[in-house]
């Protein structure tokens, strides 16, 4: 059974998209044969990898057997071991139920795991602001890697989506685990990004990512020209650094089985 990682955070412009386009292009990279899921209705991540929109299905839940559905909707992306699913909406009676759980919220787990059998990794990119995609998302998921930048209340936010995770693994999850918290569009120079990563590290020291990604006008290079910055850029910090964020996780993971099999 391939491992469902969910990234989410409440708040937007925290790198999430990029996070989850170039971590799974890093895992197809490293031979991890990848689905990239596209939860946003946005479609940054489709859009990253040239799709327009009419060019991915409207609603793949449509008809008696989703199942079906769900895997004709997935697309090659032109990266080897790398596919991608854009799901633009999940059928939700009422989207605006803030954390409440309705039974179409299942729906996913319901296509989307039977499905990551097929794969040794699927990547969830979650959408800021809905949260029925995102309880969706937390009740399908193996665990959740949780993108933070500088800004107003980030603490905050990861309190939050660390709250909406106990939540979720009371009644639905049990077993969902944290990859960790990762520093995103981090500036090294910057006092501010200093302390928000001294603040996080004293708060949740063992689930911050030893590495973090710098910020880089590359990201908006490659985004505008419709292309993955480790496509476009491969030498690039960035590029690196999310290559080092996949080792990170290929190790934590390795050390969970380790202690499992003890």
């Amino acid at each position: 059974m391939g491992k469902i990682i969910a990234i989410t955070n409440r708040r937007g412009k925290v790198g999430k998209s990029t996070t989850a386009i170039n971590l799974s292009i890093a895992f197809a990279h490293s031979g991890k044969k990848t689905l990239l899921a596209d939860l946003d209705s946005a479609g940054s991540c489709a859009r990253a990898f040239g799709f327009k929109k009419h060019e991915t299905p409207d609603n793949i839940f449509v008809g008696s057997k989703p199942e079906i559905s769900f895997k004709k909707a997935i697309s090659k992306t032109g990266v080897k071991n790398l596919e991608l699913i854009h799901i633009k909406r999940l059928p939700y009676l009422d989207e605006l139920k803030a954390g409440g759980i309705t039974a179409n919220e299942h729906i996913l787990k319901n296509t989307l795991k039977p499905v990551a059998a097929g794969y040794d990794y699927v990547i969830m990119d979650c959408p800021p602001y809905h949260a029925g995609t995102i309880n969706a998302s937390l009740i399908v998921a193996d665990s959740v890697l949780i993108p933070v930048t500088i800004g107003n209340f980030s603490t905050a936010a990861v309190r939050s989506v660390l709250a909406q995770i106990d939540e979720i693994r009371k009644s639905y999850n049990s077993d969902l685990m944290i990859d960790g918290i990762l520093l995103t569009i981090y500036e090294f120079n910057s006092e501010d990004s200093f302390n928000l990563k001294k603040e996080l590290f004293k708060e949740y020291p063992k689930l911050m990512f030893n590495t973090s990604i710098p910020k880089s006008s590359m990201v908006c290079e490659a985004f505008e020209n419709d292309t993955p910055l480790l496509i476009y850029k491969p030498e690039d910090r960035a590029s690196k650094a999310y290559a080092k964020v996949a080792d990170e996780i290929f190790e934590r993971k390795s050390l969970f089985n380790s202690k499992r099999k003890n």
